[in-house]
């Protein structure tokens, strides 16, 4: 039967809420909290995400790298990050630079005006930034061996900015492996 009394309790109630006492909660809630926490700090301080939002790029692929500064054990073939000394016009000192390694301590490296060579391998063509330097394509031309503690770097499109204009990258400039995303 229907009862129509006011202060009859409706058909279907829900179940009353148990409060949780706050000791509980936060004995719960803080340990995962620091866990948390922690995961941030260990990954923000590891890793770095890059951009490149330069309109002609040096690295076909790479748009967007993540940096893994916790990394380094950089080999030939590797994208490496770098901070900038001695790279102007182009960077000031500083700024976060992205190449692929091409040459590690003890490479042969051979520069000349037609084209770059490690260890009689080719890397590079010609140097088509020469003029925007200002300088003659012979003032580039030069046979080494890249030094211990150093690397040499290039990028993967002709009009990469890289160690075939400022020479090497060293270790005290080197800010982790490079992974491309995108």
């Amino acid at each position: 039967m229907f009862d129509h009394r006011t202060d009859a309790l409706p058909l279907h109630t829900a179940p009353a809420r148990r409060r949780v006492p706050l000791r509980a909660f936060l004995g719960r809630a803080l340990p995962l909290l620091a866990l948390i926490l922690a995961a941030e700090y260990y990954l923000g301080h590891r890793f770095r995400l890059g951009i490149d939002a330069q309109k002609d790029t040096c690295l076909d692929g790479a748009r967007i790298v993540l940096i893994d500064t916790y990394d380094q054990n950089i080999w030939r073939g590797d994208l490496v990050a770098f901070r900038a000394e001695r790279m102007a016009p182009y960077f000031e000192d500083g700024r976060t630079i992205v190449k692929l390694v091409a040459g590690v301590s003890g490479d042969r490296v051979r520069v000349d005006e037609v084209r770059t060579t490690v260890n009689g391998a080719e890397i590079a063509r010609g140097l088509p930034l020469s003029d925007k330097l200002k300088k003659a394509p012979a003032a580039f031309r030069r046979e080494e061996t890249v030094p211990p503690g150093a690397y040499w770097v290039t990028g993967t499109t002709p009009k990469s900015f890289d160690s075939r204009y400022w020479g090497h990258v060293y270790d005290r400039q080197i800010i982790g492996r490079v992974y491309a995303l995108f």
